[in-house]
């Protein structure tokens, strides 16, 4: 059996992506921010798009050969409030690729590529309170549970990178509401 590899998906991985997100939305529709349908509407190409990793989002997928079993995404705002948070999102392992790491290697993926990012402090994801695999996994990742209540059955978990947030000396893409000047009247 090859071993699991994890790398960002590309635009050539839509398909794949398509069926495998389709079958996570169908398997826990209510772990996921959208519907089946809406998301079976996409277009295959708006769907390509979403694989081009940007400076806001990266989207990882398990592998097992040529197989792709599982998925993850890392998004970030370019807001300067929040602009030292990322949010884990869309974790999904098939069925029959469970129990042997694939899951794992997907959250350590998208943290080791939050830890290269400077500014980031912090990632955070939402989880169903009954989803206790879900939590085994993220807990043993070492996230905790964030601040404020569960709403709607879902837990809010967040882990602080291992390092302070800093913004890089070249960042300017950040809007910066601390310097921001309003004229006396």
């Amino acid at each position: 059996m090859p071993a699991t590899t994890v790398r960002p998906l590309m635009p050539d991985d839509a398909s794949g992506y398509r069926a495998l997100r389709l079958a996570g939305i169908a398997e826990l529709p209510a772990a996921f921010c959208t519907t089946y349908a809406a998301e079976s509407g996409l277009p295959l190409a708006r769907i390509a798009e979403r694989l081009r990793a940007t400076p806001c989002q990266i989207i990882f997928g398990a592998f097992d050969g040529e197989q792709l079993i599982g998925i993850a995404g890392l998004r970030r705002e370019l807001i300067a409030v929040v602009h030292d948070k990322a949010s884990l999102w869309g974790v999904y392992v098939a069925p029959q690729a469970r129990g042997r790491g694939a899951a794992r290697q997907l959250v350590q993926a998208a943290l080791a590529h939050a830890c290269a990012i400077p500014e980031l402090g912090r990632v955070r994801l939402a989880v169903a309170q009954d989803n206790h695999a879900a939590l085994t996994l993220y807990l043993g990742c070492g996230f905790t549970l964030a601040d404020g209540p569960a709403s709607d059955g879902m837990l809010q978990l967040q882990l602080s990178l291992p390092r302070p947030a800093r913004a890089s000396a070249e960042s300017n893409v950040f809007m910066k509401i601390n310097t921001l000047q309003i004229p006396a009247k």
